[in-house]
């Protein structure tokens, strides 16, 4: 019997220990802090991705997916000993091949005296209003920290938590923070969205902006990363330091002749001097032995490979391009559905475009 409840006691553990500890931090609304990597100040919901005046030529799913977190982050100052965040989810959803960390939590990092960022932990997701702590027993030393937000839900509120002898505040570091330099844009599908992450700072986008202290905005959308006019227009408005267009994945052979030429020669129109990537299909484990999965992406590949040298020729200098060779790997073991990333899919991905994008 003395075993059973010793069991019992074991398990109600961090719960008790957590949510108290959660419950007696006081919050400060994360509006009064700084918000990253959002390359639209005029947005429906504050923590979201698109501009509202967008709304009746976007796509109802590209939208919806546009009030989606992803990529977003928190940076503030503190001399906390324990962090913690309470956040309202907009649907509170779920993926049978996703953490729900990844979907809906919200993981910190610290920024170390040699301005390297390190990750502390996760505020585990408990529902549709969270409550949870990253870390506690800390120093109470004056740090730089960043929080990113869920990949796969929307947030309409988030506030961040310290014991009650601390102070926070924005950031004092100037890395990584609003304006500092131009960001870079990525434009993709699910994947670039943090499919499959097991927490918001694994997806490639977040450790490219980390490597390289520079914002970086995620305009991936699931599914539905089809090279869009009105998309077109939106990427252009962002004055970036350079574009990454990584969306083969949602597109149909037939979608690239419908859509690419305009989505890509409108970019480059509107920014003649920014280098524009464009990155192949990446491949999946399953074409190895899906024979129509891979003719279908080696055609899409082959014709965007095409289309890169037609616009090369057309004048578009400023064009790049990413082939899809060892993009995750040479083993397939990166994903978790053979086309969704892992956190290992994505620390691959980040370390080959980290080798092409401008210094």
């Amino acid at each position: 019997m003395r075993r059973v409840f010793f069991v019992m006691m074991l398990a109600l553990m961090p719960a008790v220990v957590w949510g108290q500890k959660a419950s007696e931090l006081i919050y400060t609304d994360a509006r009064e802090l700084m918000l990253i990597n959002q390359g639209f100040d005029n947005t429906e919901l504050y923590y979201s991705r698109l501009p509202v005046d967008m709304k009746e030529v976007t796509r109802q799913a590209v939208w919806d997916l546009g009030l989606n977190s992803a990529g977003l982050a928190i940076r503030f100052s503190t001399d906390a000993k324990a962090i913690g965040a309470k956040w309202t989810l907009l649907n509170n959803f779920n993926m049978a091949h996703m953490a729900g960390t990844g979907i809906r939590g919200i993981d910190l990092y610290f920024l170390d005296e040699n301005d390297t960022w390190h990750f502390i932990g996760t505020a585990q997701p408990n529902g549709k209003e969270s409550s949870n702590l990253f870390v506690r027993n800390m120093s109470g030393q004056m740090r730089d920290y960043m929080a990113y937000l869920p990949l796969y839900d929307g947030v309409t509120c988030v506030e961040i938590g310290v014991d009650s002898s601390a102070v926070i505040g924005m950031p004092r570091s100037n890395l990584l923070t609003k304006g500092s330099r131009k960001p870079i844009l990525f434009y993709g599908t699910s994947i670039t969205q943090g499919g499959c992450a097991s927490r918001p700072g694994m997806i490639y986008t977040s450790i490219i902006s980390r490597e390289r202290q520079q914002e970086v905005i995620n305009l991936g959308f699931s599914g539905n990363a089809r090279m869009d006019k009105s998309m077109a227009e939106i990427v252009a408005r962002v004055d970036a330091e350079q574009y990454v267009l990584d969306c083969l994945p949602n597109c149909t052979t037939q979608i690239l002749r419908d859509s690419a030429y305009y989505f890509i020669t409108y970019l480059a129109d509107k920014h003649p001097d920014k280098p524009i990537f464009m990155v192949e299909n990446v491949i999946f484990s399953y074409t190895l032995v899906d024979v129509k999965s891979r003719n279908d992406l080696i055609e899409k590949n082959e014709y965007w490979r095409q289309l890169y040298k037609r616009l090369r020729k057309e004048g578009y200098r400023n064009l790049r391009y990413i082939p899809a060779k060892n993009l995750t790997g040479k083993d397939y073991e990166g994903s978790v559905d053979g086309a969704h990333q892992t956190d290992l899919g994505f620390f691959r991905m980040a370390k080959i475009f980290l080798r092409y994008l401008k210094k």
